[in-house]
């Protein structure tokens, strides 16, 4: 099966094609991330160009749904939808939190993945390790939603985990934090706040992860319709913060 996976989270993506496991092209974005709208149809192009087909020959279009920019996030899942809606075939949003675990494959119970949300906060995913039907790989779940944190908030809930908190059988050393190589604040932060808790760097794009989580879920479930694609922006954009209804007074 065919798939196109596009990453438009944040300045580390891009546009890949995968044939189950194998990559046929890839190709990284060079530009800012609120520059998506101008060149995520060039990428794709490249892409489809460079693994010699056309975008009615894919079988599954991926797309990471955030966290990460708002406005790269919009973009990638409307041209999504709009190719989805297109050639009539399934697609997938993979939350890049769960992408980051899928690469890390970590050895570990806990797995928690970490990106630089700016204001000094961090988005964190915990994910737990599960028994992997195929004997392979560790496989992750998600022990509940992604979510916004502070760096002691951070550190008291991987407390919580070390001592199992949330599962008896736990005990310390079975947590990895998974950072991105290019994230230097969120690298930092596990290097200076968290030293006892090992860690793994993921160099490079995570389109291929993107690919395997929404090949995998489309094997396993029902088909998505392009209309049940949703960001997971975990923080509320600035304008819903700052947004405050006008109260008019009666009879004006």
């Amino acid at each position: 099966m065919r798939v196109l996976a596009v990453d438009t989270t944040s300045e580390q993506g891009g546009a890949a094609i995968y044939d189950q496991d194998k990559c046929l092209s890839l190709v990284l974005n060079q530009e800012p991330a609120s520059r998506y709208a101008v060149t995520l149809f060039d990428l794709a192009n490249r892409a489809l160009a460079q693994a010699g087909i056309a975008l009615h020959d894919i079988n599954l279009y991926a797309v990471s749904n955030g966290p990460g920019s708002f406005t790269g996030i919009r973009v990638g899942l409307a041209a999504a939808q709009g190719w989805a809606k297109a050639f009539a075939r399934p697609v997938r949003a993979v939350n890049l939190l769960e992408a980051m675990v899928e690469q890390a494959h970590p050895e570990a119970d806990w797995a928690v993945p970490i990106i630089d949300a700016r204001r000094g906060e961090f988005f964190v995913g915990t994910f737990r390790r599960v028994t992997d039907a195929g004997g392979h790989q560790p496989a992750f779940e998600a022990a509940g939603p992604g979510q916004l944190a502070h760096p002691e908030r951070l550190k008291a809930m991987l407390d919580v985990l070390s001592r199992g908190g949330q599962c008896r059988t736990f005990s310390a050393g079975t947590i990895v934090c998974v950072t991105r190589a290019h994230d230097m604040k969120a690298r930092s932060l596990c290097e200076s706040l968290l030293p006892d808790i090992s860690g793994i760097e993921l160099p490079g794009s995570l389109l291929e992860a993107i690919a395997r989580v929404a090949l995998r879920a489309h094997e396993e479930g029902e088909p998505l319709l392009p209309e049940g694609l949703d960001a997971c922006y975990i923080r509320r954009s600035d304008a819903e913060m700052n947004w405050r209804p006008q109260v008019t007074k009666a009879g004006n």
